[in-house]
């Protein structure tokens, strides 16, 4: 394999990615880690959580190989954003899919709810996302959603699903290190979409605007 990659500017994350999956972990998913080293110590030091990471991916034929050659395709490279970062994209995402409810919302407690699940960022984001291409039919039937879902915690999953639609298919190591990131559910959702999908394209089109818009940094990842 040629090193050029390591020239790259997502060369960092792809590594990071590699040697430590569990920096951005959900305690939740460190099933059967003892007792006697607390978690959050654990994550604390460099070394226990590169040995965490490890311990983590016991059973997996580790094969950083295929890691790095995912990083060739534009729509994976989203994979190895950093993780808060690509949990705004999955909120953010869910607000485009909702912005024609979400700019409508009067009542206090329904604007509460979306505030809870999508963040204070994707709501103000909302009147801004309903000016942006609408969701098309072949990606919300991608994503499982025959209407658009009135509910905050749907639309968190919508916006979770286009990300994982977006990244495409992807080793299944890869797929094994997000699992491990916080919060999991969402998480969950994401690595259950990757795959390779005619909407994919939809999908990441979808999310390179969303980058552009609200995320700058990252977009030359994907030009």
């Amino acid at each position: 394999m040629s090193d050029e990659w390591l020239d790259a500017p997502w060369a960092k994350a792809v590594m990071c990615c590699i040697a430590d999956p569990a920096a951005d972990l959900d305690f939740i998913m460190a099933h059967g880690w003892p007792e006697w080293m607390p978690l959050d110590i654990a994550l604390a030091q460099p070394f226990t959580r590169i040995k965490l990471g490890r311990w983590l991916l016991r059973g997996q034929s580790d094969q950083p190989s295929a890691i790095i050659s995912a990083c060739a395709a534009r729509r994976s490279r989203l994979a190895f954003l950093p993780g808060q970062d690509a949990v705004r994209l999955m909120r953010l995402a869910g607000a485009w899919v909702g912005a024609s409810g979400l700019t409508g919302l009067i009542r206090t407690s329904d604007i509460a709810a979306v505030r809870a699940a999508l963040g204070e960022e994707a709501v103000a984001f909302a009147p801004q996302a309903a000016l942006l291409p609408r969701p098309t039919a072949e990606l919300m039937s991608a994503i499982g959603a025959c209407d658009i879902p009135s509910a905050p915690s749907a639309l968190l999953h919508c916006g979770a699903a286009i990300f994982g639609l977006a990244i495409g298919g992807i080793p299944q190591m890869l797929r094994t290190r997000l699992g491990l990131r916080r919060p999991a559910p969402l998480w969950a959702a994401a690595v259950d979409a990757c795959r390779d999908d005619n909407a994919g394209e939809d999908a990441f089109n979808a999310m390179r605007r969303l980058v552009r818009k609200r995320i700058p940094k990252w977009s030359h990842w994907f030009s």
